[in-house]
């Protein structure tokens, strides 16, 4: 996939709030291996199931930021001004938890800094950040090193030290990422817009992320041994996973599904119908909904009630064969299409278009037998 040049306040910070947000997420879920009650982590887990950072994020413009510490974004505002940088724009996001930016522009460095905190953390931050001609950019910044992989395209200084509570600090991280940019060609800073730049990076680093599969098992180890947890085991690490694969699932499948209904001339009626039996299996699909949806489709209702009285239940044998074939499967894709010759002949699907880009996908039409049931 082409990457395109951001501008640096929005390819870094973005990166650095994520951080911020896996690692918060990540060790509220921690928390609960201590207790050692694994059907109140399941069950937590489950309920934290939307808490995997979004992939896409939208930034808000507000009036007047509400910092912990007023008296010390203040200081830090005016040393910046200083330094050259000039206020460029005062946001807030929820992803989900909340976020306050304030963005600065220094024409003379071609470089931006962003002043932001995590509400729920009640800590200040501050990046200096510079984007790169050949596509990478340099970050100082004094946040906190939480675990978490960064991308081949990040260089990140960590000058966590530092806690801004003195002008020198902060004239301390500007030196250092001028000394970072001596001999690098800077992209020129002209006509860009903070806000664009902040959400398509924030996109570029979820494109990462998700290439990845979500947060990886080193990372949950990693992160569990900075919250000084004992190291988790291969379940625990399985269900930090899963929220992130839910939602890289439901995104990626969204994603298809529209530019698939947008590609097709079909009726209102036929829009309607087809939504609902539109079958949908691509590289990072999530094995339970496969399963779930196969099974559906291999066992009527009709054949459920005239099997009450059986021994063994069709939905579950239906459902542990499924489980058996995609546990075998290293790609799930390769799984699917063995389960497909489970269906019965009146409830096939029909493949109705494949894609390589941006995601390998298959897209297939269940019977509308199966959508009247």
């Amino acid at each position: 996939m082409m990457m395109i040049v951001y501008v640096a306040l929005g390819v870094v910070l973005g990166f650095v709030l994520l951080i911020l947000l896996v690692w918060f997420w990540l060790k509220w879920k921690f928390r609960s291996f201590a207790a050692r009650f694994a059907d109140e982590f399941a069950s937590a887990m489950a309920q934290m199931g939307g808490m995997a950072p979004p992939l896409r994020i939208d930034l808000e413009p507000m009036q007047e930021a509400d910092w912990s510490d007023g008296d010390k974004a203040d200081l830090i505002t005016e040393t910046l001004i200083e330094l050259g940088y000039e206020p460029d724009g005062l946001f807030e996001a929820y992803a989900p938890l909340q976020i306050e930016i304030q963005g600065f522009r220094n024409s003379q460095s071609s470089s931006l800094a962003a002043l932001y905190e995590i509400k729920q953390m009640d800590r200040l931050c501050l990046d200096l950040v510079a984007d790169l001609s050949d596509g990478t950019h340099i970050t100082v910044s004094n946040a906190e090193d939480k675990g978490l992989d960064h991308p081949q395209f990040s260089k990140l200084i960590r000058l966590d030290h530092l806690d801004l509570s003195e002008p020198e600090q902060v004239r301390e991280m500007h030196a250092r990422l001028l000394e970072e940019l001596q001999g690098e060609t800077t992209v020129d800073l002209t006509g860009q817009i903070f806000e664009d730049n902040f959400e398509s990076f924030w996109a570029r680093e979820m494109d990462w992320r998700m290439e990845r599969g979500g947060v990886t098992t080193e990372e949950v180890i990693r992160i569990s041994a900075r919250n000084g947890e004992p190291e988790p085991s291969e379940e625990e690490i399985e269900l930090a996973k899963r929220p992130w694969k839910q939602q890289i699932d439901n995104f990626i499948t969204d994603q298809i599904r529209k530019d698939y209904l947008n590609n097709t001339n079909m009726s209102g009626k036929e829009w309607e119908e087809t939504l609902d039996r539109l079958v949908i299996v691509h590289e990072h699909s999530e094995a339970s909904h496969l399963i779930d949806t196969l099974t559906d489709t291999i066992c009527s209702e009709s054949e459920l009630d005239d099997d009450d009285d059986e021994e063994e239940d069709p939905y579950l044998k239906a459902e542990q064969e499924l489980n058996q074939i995609f546990r075998s499967e290293a790609c799930v894709m390769n799984a699917f299409h063995r389960a497909l010759d489970l269906l019965p002949p009146d409830r096939k699907y029909t493949l109705q278009t494949t894609t390589e880009s941006p995601w390998k996908s298959e897209i297939y039409l269940s019977p509308k037998y199966y959508d009247e049931y």
